[in-house]
Parts: structure tokens; sequence; C-alpha cells
């Protein structure tokens, strides 16, 4: 018979079930730094203009920025070769810039200070910084059930940004808007899009630039998504 025509046994199911997974290798999680002092070049910083490679881009006021001024010296520590102020500049820009979420920022900013040693003006400074960004997981504010999608959908974009958590004018905010355009019954007739545009628009109005390494730029992200999406569901 020719070989395109044999019948092949099916595999056995059990012996597939059984079959164990190849392991997957985690990695071994950073050590305690020394406390010594690095070498390397502090990152210029070029919030202000467009982003440029071998900088850093988020506002020197917000919380990182200001931890990272307040830790003098310290902020030449060496974290992996090279200052911890430029550790910390790579995550607030990727945060400022969406390439990491704010609660993804959170957690690497929680990486780097438990790796510093303690009672140094880096760790006080940096522990600071994260207990005025961040706050624990929780379920998202409830809104009315005749709220259209892309408008839950952003009351849990906006919930899911710790800062939010710890201070949630917008989600309060946003919650204003719902109860004053939707009540909960889900037949609710079609909103003016123009119009919720604008009362959405207050969210990005909200906080200061200077809060994009926390989140403030997240913000503005999720309302234009939500405005986005409400536009292509107009009739």
């Amino acid at each position: 018979m020719p070989e395109t025509e044999q019948v092949r046994p099916e595999p056995d199911p059990a012996a597939v079930a059984e079959k164990p997974e190849a392991p997957v290798e985690k990695p071994a999680p950073a050590g305690p730094v020394s406390g010594e002092m690095s070498e390397a070049p502090l990152l210029p910083n070029g919030w202000g203009g467009v982003p440029q490679p071998d900088t850093v881009h988020f506002h020197d006021d917000g919380q990182i920025g200001t931890a990272i001024t307040y830790m003098g010296e310290d902020a030449r520590m060496d974290v992996d070769g090279e200052p911890v102020a430029n550790v910390l500049g790579r995550v607030a820009t990727d945060v400022t810039l969406g390439r990491r979420t704010a609660a993804e920022g959170v957690e690497a900013y929680k990486e780097i200070r438990d790796r510093l040693p303690e009672g140094s003006a880096a760790r006080q400074n940096l522990d600071f910084a994260i207990s005025r960004i961040d706050a624990p997981p929780s379920p998202p504010p409830e809104v009315p059930a005749g709220a259209p999608a892309p408008l839950k959908a952003l009351m849990d974009d906006l919930h899911s940004i710790p800062l939010l958590r710890r201070d949630p004018r917008e989600t309060q905010k946003l919650q204003e808007i719902l109860r004053e355009n939707f009540d909960d019954d889900p037949y609710d007739g079609p909103i003016h899009v123009g119009s919720m545009k604008r009362e959405l628009h207050q969210l990005r109005r909200m906080r200061h630039e200077s809060e994009g390494d926390a989140g403030k730029f997240a913000v503005d992200r999720a309302v234009d998504r939500a405005i986005k999406a409400l536009e292509r569901k107009r009739p």
C-alpha cells in the first residue's frame, strides 16, 4: 500500500495525558543591592520634548521624580550596573508613555524598593512615593445597568489604576456622569455622543501631568478608548 494511503494509528489519549509538561523556568528573583554607588552617568530627562533613545521621559515633580530628588547621593546607588535613578526613570517613562500599565509600574517600583538597603535614603523616599500611588485591589464601583458597554469598560479601566483606587476622583466623577445619564433600565434610549464626549473629557482634566508616572496618562488613554468605542456604536 502506498505510504500516503496507509492508516496511521491514533495516539493513545491516556499516554498523551500522562506525558509530563516541560517545566517552565522562572527567572531567579533579583537579590538585594550592595549600596555601592554606580559610576554610570545619569540619563537625561527629556520631559517636555519628543522621547529620544537613551533618555528618560517623565515629570520631575511627580512622586518618582520627587523621590529621586530627595534621595540625594543615593540616587546613584548601583542597581544592576546603573544608578537607581535610571532604573526608576525607565519604569516611570514606560508608565508615562503607556508601555506598562500603572499597576505594572507600581509593582516594578516595589521590586526595586525591596532590593534597596534598609534605612537608606533611596529606600525610604521610594517607599514614601509608593505609599502615595498604591492601593490594594478591590471590586470596581457599580455602574447603572443601562450604561453602554464602553462606559462600563472605562470604569473597569480606571479602577485598575492603583492611584485611582487610593484617590478615586475620576471614578467618582464617572459614577456621577453615569447616574445623570442612565438609570437601571437596560432599554434606555441612545445617548448623545457629542454631549457624552464633553462630559468624559472632564476626567482628563482632573490631574496634573506630573502624575504621569502613576497613571494620569493611563486615564487619558482610557477615556479616549471609551469615546472612540462610543463613536463606533453611534447609530
